[in-house]
């Protein structure tokens, strides 16, 4: 059979390596804060340690991002298949026996919190930091009469830290009005219960401060964060900004892992 006299396929281009592509980004910036100078004397070192400076922010929040993503996709799956099973069964009878708590672990840890959304508001900081949640379930002394807290029995305690700030709420501050219970199965029902700074000794802050719970289960958390009390916590770009909510994630950590 005779050799085909058809020419081979022109060999592709090797992609660049991810250290060029890298180098390349840093002679951009090199040239560009040079170009900055408006034509005065070049200070090579200067630029180059501005450029350094712009690359390591760049790839840190890439690194953030791509970390923040990683981290709310599995409450994100959850959410996902719990509207799934909302939709196709119908929802299970509530259980109100302790024995069948299925989220009853969560008071044994706390929840660490995510937040790509006010990552992306806040313009991508890379020295930014999210918080943490955790539950605490209160019985009354067997030596106290239980009637006052009647059907409002066990109350629930919640600490949530936000960067430096810090927030508590008590379910028993806001009876008779509103009600806040801990769930015992998952449920893509909002719980809200009103917060406040424990330095303000009972008072609470002029803004929103309710916060919204979705217990997600499978150690997974949905909380939304009225955006000026984000606002007071995290400072101005968020200012005058109201009637929003910013959405954290939770994912749940056992005490006993995170020693």
């Amino acid at each position: 059979m005779a050799a085909s006299n058809k020419p081979a396929d022109p060999p592709r281009a090797a992609k660049p390596p991810r250290l060029a592509s890298v180098m390349r980004e840093f002679d951009e910036l090199v040239r560009a804060f040079d170009r900055s100078r408006g034509g005065g004397d070049p200070r090579p070192r200067e630029a180059g340690r501005l450029a350094m400076a712009a690359l390591r922010n760049r790839y840190t929040r890439k690194y953030i991002s791509r970390s923040l993503h990683e981290a709310e996709a599995e409450a994100r799956r959850v959410e996902e298949l719990l509207h799934a099973l909302a939709l196709t069964t119908p929802p299970p009878p509530p259980l109100v026996d302790a024995a069948h708590d299925t989220l009853g672990s969560m008071l044994n840890g706390y929840f660490r919190l995510y937040s790509t959304e006010l990552f992306d508001l806040l313009g991508q900081p890379t020295d930014l930091r999210f918080g943490s949640l955790r539950f605490h379930s209160h019985h009354p002394a067997p030596h106290l009469p239980a009637a006052p807290l009647a059907p409002h029995s066990p109350w629930v305690h919640v600490e949530l830290a936000l960067n430096d700030s810090f927030f508590v709420a008590d379910s028993l501050e806001t009876l008779p009005y509103h009600t806040f219970r801990l769930p015992t199965t998952p449920s893509l029902q909002n719980r809200g219960i009103l917060s406040r700074r424990p330095e303000d000794h009972g008072s609470f802050p002029h803004f929103d401060s309710w916060l919204l719970f979705t217990f997600l289960g499978n150690g997974c958390i949905k909380l939304e964060v009225p955006i000026e009390m984000c606002a007071d916590v995290y400072g101005d770009r968020l200012h005058g900004r109201e009637n929003e909510e910013v959405v954290f994630w939770g994912l749940f950590v056992d005490d006993y892992q995170s020693c």
